[in-house]
């Protein structure tokens, strides 16, 4: 009996240290976005979670930024927090309900747009050509 209940708390042990791993990976995504001019801007996000679906997004011209999950102040958290397209030096956010986030950084050659659509338009949003959502793992 004495062999039964170690070699079970050998198996918790190690079912325990493969899950508490998997909990702690965070999956970085970056966007880069360029102007005409140049200028380069980064759509961060990051996942965590036993399944990825804890994230944080943010829109940066530091490629890290976000890389780490201690710094997420200024970003917005969501699995789908907005969706965009980018065309000629305008970057244009789309939201459903109401505007959550608003670029921090003082941009030289892009201007952000920020528009509310209903949830219908927002869905049909996924479906056009040249609009994307926040990258996610």
């Amino acid at each position: 009996m004495k062999i039964y209940n170690t070699l079970y708390f050998l198996f918790l042990f190690f079912y325990l240290n493969a899950c508490s791993t998997s909990i702690t990976d965070d999956s970085f995504n970056s966007k880069q976005l360029v102007s005409s001019k140049g200028e380069k801007i980064y759509i961060n996000s990051i996942n965590w979670g036993v399944t990825g679906d804890y994230q944080c997004s943010i829109i940066s011209k530091d490629s890290l930024r976000l890389k780490n999950r201690n710094d997420t102040v200024g970003s917005i958290p969501g699995l789908d927090p907005f969706m965009y397209q980018f065309k000629n030096d305008s970057l244009i956010l789309y939201f459903y309900d109401r505007v959550k986030y608003r670029v921090s950084n003082d941009l030289n050659t892009i201007t952000v747009i920020y528009r509310v659509v209903s949830d219908s338009e927002y869905l049909k949003l996924k479906e056009k050509t040249g609009c994307f959502s926040v990258p996610i793992s």
